[in-house]
């Protein structure tokens, strides 16, 4: 039995939501080429904002909703995110009480639906995974498309632009699986304004905005506070409000696995 189409997209947390937009067509992004003067800014901007030094952790008050065919909801929920794919999303109804958990350590996940008394097991190499998350959407990568920062990358691979709006500097690139990475940098705030994502055969797998960026309290670390995901695949709107962030502080693994209630009925999905 596979769970509800809603439970499924709590599931895996944004993950899901970054999944559900593999294959859609877009725009690509209207630029100009850069003025020689401008090159080394370009430059030195993407080399900055690669060299600030990132967080390992993430604990926060998030909201979720969804504008999609005419159906809108939203649902309040805890993220706890680490490097290297750690999560844990928990969803509560407007009381507060927990409907909705789901971890994951990166290759296996556990999902609680407590509205049904359900618990969901699987690998995220399954096909059960799989058919929700696309083969590009790796469980790493979560952490970095939410934060709207960037793994490594190899400047000397990347071409720039510039914004037709002046909004900055697009910097282009395809990465080791030929996943080709469209993004833009403020040339002001120096933060991350969007990154579109696509696959070796042109398709869109994602397309975020970022915006409201503000610094965490324990760490001075900037982290974008909304986030908009769009895609013709959906017909519609994803967001994520950051309400408040705790800290950037790493916790025990123990926190991103689940040991089942006895009362409890267990699948373990393919």
């Amino acid at each position: 039995m596979r769970p509800a189409k809603l439970s499924s997209f709590l599931l895996l947390s944004l993950l899901l939501c970054l999944g559900a937009l593999s294959g859609c067509a877009t725009k690509l992004p209207k630029t100009t080429p850069l003025a020689p003067e401008r090159q080394q800014e370009a430059d030195n901007l993407f080399i900055g904002f690669l060299q600030v030094s990132q967080p390992l952790a993430l604990d926060a008050d998030i909201r979720l909703s969804w504008d999609v065919l005419g159906n809108k909801g939203g649902v309040d929920a805890v993220l706890q995110l680490q490097k290297p794919a750690f999560l844990r999303f928990s969803a509560t109804d407007p009381l507060g009480r927990s409907i909705f958990i789901a971890v994951s350590d990166g290759t296996s996940f556990t999902m609680v639906d407590n509205r049904i008394g359900r618990i969901y097991q699987g690998k995220t190499d399954s096909d059960f995974w799989r058919s929700y998350v696309d083969d590009a959407i790796r469980a790493e990568d979560l952490f970095f498309f939410l934060s709207g920062l960037l793994p490594q990358v190899e400047p000397s691979a990347v071409k720039t632009a510039q914004d037709l709006e002046k909004a900055g500097f697009w910097y282009v690139w395809k990465d080791g699986r030929s996943m080709t990475h469209h993004v833009l940098l403020d040339s002001l705030s120096r933060e991350m304004l969007r990154h579109l994502l696509f696959d070796p055969q042109g398709g869109l797998v994602l397309d975020i905005t970022y915006s409201a960026y503000s610094a965490s309290p324990d760490s001075g670390v900037n982290w974008p506070r909304h986030l908009q995901i769009r895609g013709n695949a959906i017909t519609g709107t994803l967001t994520v409000h950051v309400n408040k962030v705790y800290s950037h502080t790493q916790q025990a693994a123990a926190l991103f696995h689940l040991i089942p209630p006895p009362h409890f009925t267990v699948e373990q999905v393919p």
